[in-house]
């Protein structure tokens, strides 16, 4: 084995002082992050394979000429409360094809195929339908969710004044209407949540990288190469990261039946919907300690190029104020296609706005640090600006999540869905409390990994200033500070910025009705400051302890 890897293995067994609960907070948020990448890629195939099974009642590209059949579907009725869906399907020549998933045969006029909601209820139906009983019970693989209410009925024909829809097959492979919309928002979803992901992912990496910048710049100084200390440092990070990876898709699999209660799409799951395949496994076992490898190296890069400097503590080089000038590309984007574009330029404009707001925001911590020190008029202004300014970069990577939240909380707060009795919108509703649950996830598990990532960075700084006669309570309040200043000063920014993205897409035009946005607005401020508030008083337990020898 080479002595690098085994180095590496052994500082996973045996961290060092403050290095397991470095480890800890890693492994905790790479588990978080595999638990929601799982959850995004099994959620995505599930509203696949819920296409697949009714996609062919939204048929209609056969030439009326050729077609085997004719549909129009009636979805206003009301059944206990629940929309009642009734398909009058007629067959206008006779084929060998199979009949529709979930039929043992296509009907005939007169006969009647139900779910089996409508089943249950079907001594108050029968009048209406002519039949005592339904000619058949449509099986799992005839619907999109167990909770379907749906009438299939045979008739003759069907008016032309009805507008019928022609199909080919009733096996045809056609996205269900209201799932692919479903999948575009999913897929604006996954671009929101994206970042503050890739934000986790980046603190998991970096939760404990002062302490292994130091160590690693050591075996530099000892004589090890670049390729040497960052094997090390990679072993170390990916054993982490796989076993965080595992945890997340056990952790998963066990939430899975709660998750098919999500009434998303018309109903809950089908568990079989949403359980992971083979190749999701593979996926995320791979590709999640590779992203936390990767975050892993980059931020070893002044390690392996200066380890002197790291040893003295030099101070990193400042940020350009260029980074501000990438705010601008996300809005005019977004302006210039407007809300009738393609799918996929959308998706690239708000792509390059949260990226804008990832890029630039340790330089408006670095702005905000120096604004601090320049006006301190104590020692718990002064220390908290001078490490703002000092390391931006570590200063924002606690709270990156936190603050991409504002972004899409901002974005959002625009688009508010709205329509007490519509499908679309009630799945817009759900879907914006899921996007907004994913998001507080991944935020939580960043603040809490940020909160003892810091603490440990800290901890030498702290131990000299106590040595020096600093009062613990001074340091503590200093961390504090330095916590909170770059969620207020740059997180209520975004915020701002995240609503004129909206506003770009929309035209300038509030789509959102009453105050919900503000009601949402106002749950994020005061959910980012409980989450930084609770953070702070964590870290301070760990840096006390890490600064007390």
């Amino acid at each position: 084995m080479n002595p690098m890897t085994e180095l590496g293995l052994r500082f996973v067994r045996r961290p060092g002082p403050g290095g397991r609960a470095a480890n800890l907070a890693a492994f905790g948020a790479t588990a978080v992050v595999a638990l929601l990448v799982t959850f995004l890629i099994a959620g995505s195939l599930g509203l696949s394979h819920r296409s697949e099974r009714i996609g062919w009642r939204s048929a209609d590209k056969a030439d009326p000429t050729t077609a085997i059949g004719s549909l129009n579907l009636d979805d206003d009725q009301r059944v206990d409360g629940h929309r009642l869906s009734v398909l009058d399907l007629a067959v206008l020549r006779p084929s060998e094809l199979a009949p529709p998933p979930g039929l043992d045969h296509t009907p005939k006029p007169g006969e009647v195929f139900v779910s089996p909601e409508v089943a249950k209820r079907w001594s108050s139906l029968s009048k209406p339908y002519g039949a005592d009983k339904p000619t058949g019970v449509i099986s799992d693989k005839g619907l999109s969710s167990p909770e379907e209410f749906i009438i299939i009925r045979g008739v003759r024909t069907i008016p032309s004044d009805q507008r019928p829809q022609y199909v080919s097959s009733w096996n045809e492979k056609v996205w269900d209407s209201r799932m692919a919309g479903l999948l575009i928002a999913v897929a604006f979803g996954i671009i929101l949540v994206l970042f503050p992901i890739l934000s986790l992912v980046g603190q998991a990496a970096g939760v404990a990288a002062k302490r292994r910048e130091h160590r690693l710049a050591a075996l530099r100084l000892a004589g090890a190469t670049r390729t040497q200390v960052l094997r090390l440092s990679a072993v170390e990070q990916a054993v982490l990261a796989a076993a965080g990876a595992v945890v997340g898709l056990i952790g998963y699999t066990a939430l899975s039946p709660l998750i098919a209660q999500i009434p998303l799409g018309g109903g809950r799951w089908y568990v079989g919907d949403i359980t992971v395949q083979w190749w999701t496994v593979l996926v995320v076992l791979v590709a999640v300690p590779i992203l936390s490898v990767i975050s892993a190296l980059i931020g070893l890069g002044r390690v392996s190029i200066t380890p002197l400097g790291v040893v003295r503590g030099q101070t990193r080089k400042g940020l350009s104020v260029l980074r501000i000038g990438l705010l601008v590309i996300g809005p005019v984007m977004l302006a210039y296609y407007g809300m009738r574009a393609a799918v996929l330029p959308l998706l690239i404009a708000v792509g390059f706005a949260a990226l804008a707001v990832r890029v630039v925001g340790p330089w408006a911590v670095q702005l905000v640090g120096k604004a601090m020190a320049k006006a301190a008029n104590g020692p718990v202004t002064l220390l908290a600006g001078r490490r703002l300014v000092d390391d931006p970069k570590g200063a924002f990577r606690p709270v990156a999540a936190l603050v991409l939240s504002g972004f899409v909380t901002g974005f959002i707060s625009v688009f508010m869905p709205t329509g007490e009795d519509d499908p679309s919108f009630n799945d817009l509703r759900i879907g914006v409390a899921l996007l907004l649950s994913l998001v507080f996830l991944t935020v939580a598990a960043s603040t809490a990994a940020g909160a003892v990532g810091t603490a440990l960075d800290q901890a030498a700084p702290a131990r000299a200033l106590r040595r020096s006669g600093v009062p613990l309570s001074v340091i503590e309040r200093a961390a504090r500070v330095a916590t909170v200043v770059p969620v207020v000063g740059v997180g209520l920014p975004v915020v701002g910025f995240g609503a004129l993205c909206g506003l770009a897409l929309s035209g300038g035009k509030v789509l959102t009705e009453g105050s919900s946005g503000v009601l949402l607005l106002l749950g994020q401020v005061v959910a980012g400051l409980v989450l930084v508030t609770v953070a702070g008083a964590a870290g301070a337990l760990v840096l006390r302890k890490a600064s007390a020898n």
